[in-house]
């Protein structure tokens, strides 16, 4: 049987249906007795949908103008490049 940490190791091809049918009945073993890897694997399979999500929300304009004036601040040069010009 599969420690929790050999399960998490292998949700990404079990997810994907690419793992080997003796290994999913091992995970399935697993998961089936531990709630806190049924939980993780919950969120696994949700987490790019929540992505996409975060993501497709546009950034309010106070906030992209406070972000564009902050790198800006950050990214001008500071005319101490260690050349001397010559």
């Amino acid at each position: 049987m599969y420690t929790c940490k050999d399960s998490i190791n292998l949700l990404l091809d079990y997810l994907d249906g690419e793992m080997p049918a003796e290994e999913e009945r091992h995970l399935q073993e697993h998961l089936s007795g531990c709630p806190p890897c049924v939980d993780f694997l919950r969120s696994y399979r949700a987490t790019p949908g929540l992505c996409k999500k975060a993501l497709a929300r546009k950034m309010p304009a106070e906030v992209s103008a406070k972000l564009t004036e902050f790198l800006r601040a950050k990214c001008k040069p500071s005319g101490t490049s260690g050349t001397s010009g010559t």
